[in-house]
């Protein structure tokens, strides 16, 4: 392999070569004949600045180490070129950017925020927003790590549960939605300036993380697509890739759940014209 590739695709530890969904992107790009590396983010051998570009991809681990990850991202950025930028993955990292969401007009879970250290009655907080079943989860988080759905038979964990996470960090407590169980999320996928397919997923709180990371391809409806097109248009800078998880509910209408802009799954698997699309998209990267 050349000691200078053009791109590098960042993964994790445990996944050297990538997720599977990922390498989609991995083989796409060497069909067209990119010479094109796979690097371990923590890894203290890898010379960043080999590559002129760098797209962070399978880094399933940043959210259990996020102090480390932001500070290798820091030291990066001025080696070589990060997509997703470095100020969105920033920004995306900790989940209260869904309340700049909230603040230019897109309607959220209803959310109760919890700061750090805090104290914290799960009860009181359940019984004021009239929310029969709740989710308690880390405002640092990724595929449902640490999230528990709290119910009136285990409100003693919940409360356990949720000052366990302000030892270690913020926290956030929202009403559980069963459209996770019936009709389930929809993500909307950009890739470059594309929206490019959409795929429909199941709650990551009921399903392996490779469960989650297969999908369901789906066209959505209008005003799902519609939403997702002027979330996408709010984002700045523009993203590289993004995924943006929507959902339809009963009691609240039409939410934004997640913009996904770290390390989303993104579905290549589903079609080689959809993983040849990204790679065209790094490949202007690459050339301009």
């Amino acid at each position: 392999m050349s000691t200078s590739p053009a791109v590098r695709l960042v993964t994790c530890a445990h996944l050297p070569e990538l997720a599977p969904d990922d390498q989609e992107l991995l083989h796409a790009l060497r069909r067209k004949g990119i010479d094109v590396e796979v690097a371990v983010w923590d890894d203290p051998t890898v010379d960043w600045a080999a590559a002129p570009v760098t797209v962070i991809r399978s880094v399933f681990d940043y959210h259990l180490r996020p102090a480390e990850f932001l500070a290798w991202l820091a030291d990066i950025e001025s080696k070589t070129t990060v997509h997703n930028a470095p100020e969105i993955i920033k920004w995306n990292a900790h989940k209260s950017y869904l309340r700049g969401v909230a603040e230019a007009g897109f309607d959220i879970i209803p959310t109760h925020w919890l700061s750090r250290d805090e104290s914290v009655d799960i009860a009181t907080i359940r019984a004021r927003n009239s929310w029969t079943d709740i989710v308690v989860k880390p405002a640092i988080s990724a595929s449902a790590h640490r999230t528990l759905k709290v119910t009136g038979d285990n409100l003693a964990e919940g409360q356990a549960h949720a000052e366990d996470l302000l030892r270690d960090g913020d926290a956030l407590v929202q009403p559980y939605l069963y459209d996770f169980e019936t009709t389930g999320e929809t993500s909307v996928i950009w890739l470059g300036p594309r929206q490019t397919h959409s795929v429909r997923r199941p709650s990551g709180i009921h399903t392996t993380l490779e469960e989650a990371h297969v999908g369901a391809p789906l066209t959505p409806s209008e005003s799902e697509i519609a939403l997702a097109g002027k979330v996408y248009d709010w984002i700045t800078p523009k993203p590289l890739y993004a995924r943006i998880d929507i959902i339809d509910s009963v009691d609240y209408g039409l939410l934004v759940l997640e913009l996904e802009l770290i390390e989303p799954a993104l579905y290549l698997r589903h079609s080689t014209a959809v993983a040849d699309a990204f790679a065209d998209a790094v490949i202007d990267l690459i050339e301009r």
